[in-house]
């Protein structure tokens, strides 16, 4: 059962990316598994702006695993060094086109894949199927940690634990929604004027408190 503020952060959440939403191509309702596994693979360490210039010309030189099976490393790179880690991404998209028909479907199973950690699974499957997911990487963690301060588990394991908890049915828009969140007014210098949470977040109530 979720505490009160629990329900309010995951109410507000959801009303607030509704409205603020920001728009790329990977999130369009109509993507397929592979299509949306291409996008967070190449979102990892990478700015969405570069991603998004990169992403439709690899979409539409390499649409499928089949056809990245039948690529050389060499084409592969060349169409995404735009994006940094160019041979380590080839050599991974390579290796996961030859070894697989489709994508798995489970997240231990995306996991095992080469360069595929736990936010990629997990992203993958929930904006692609809309799987109830956690999404968990720094941005995110600093949202969680900021708005519950002592109640935020320190391990991973416990982190994902109580993120599962807050994940609603609409886990697509509410973990987009979490995404956009931290990117737009809970950054690294965050914007707690603009923000929803200040009635109850942690750290705004505590920085308030010493002026």
């Amino acid at each position: 059962m979720l505490s009160e503020v629990e329900r309010r952060f995951r109410t507000n959440l959801l009303e607030w990316g509704q409205k603020n939403r920001r728009e790329y191509p990977w999130r369009e309702l109509n993507r397929t598994l592979y299509e949306v596994f291409v996008a967070e693979f190449f979102l990892t360490q990478t700015p969405a702006g570069n991603v998004a210039a990169v992403y439709p010309g690899f979409l539409k030189q390499f649409p499928t695993l089949d056809v990245i099976a039948e690529a050389t490393e060499d084409e592969l790179v060349e169409v995404v060094e735009p994006l940094g880690f160019q041979n380590m991404r080839a050599a991974a998209l390579k290796q996961i086109a030859s070894t697989h028909d489709h994508l798995p479907t489970e997240p231990a199973s995306l996991m095992a894949l080469p360069r595929v950690g736990q936010y990629v699974a997990n992203a993958t499957l929930c904006f692609a199927r809309g799987d109830r997911l956690p999404v968990l990487d720094r941005n995110v963690e600093r949202v969680y940690r900021r708005v519950f301060r002592d109640r935020w588990p320190e391990t991973e394991a416990d982190q994902l634990t109580f993120t599962q908890r807050l994940v609603p049915d609409e886990a697509r828009a509410y973990n987009l929604a979490l995404l956009d969140f931290g990117a737009l007014v809970c950054q690294s210098e965050p914007l707690c004027k603009q923000c929803f949470a200040n009635e109850y977040c942690a750290y705004f109530i505590e920085s308030e408190s010493y002026g």
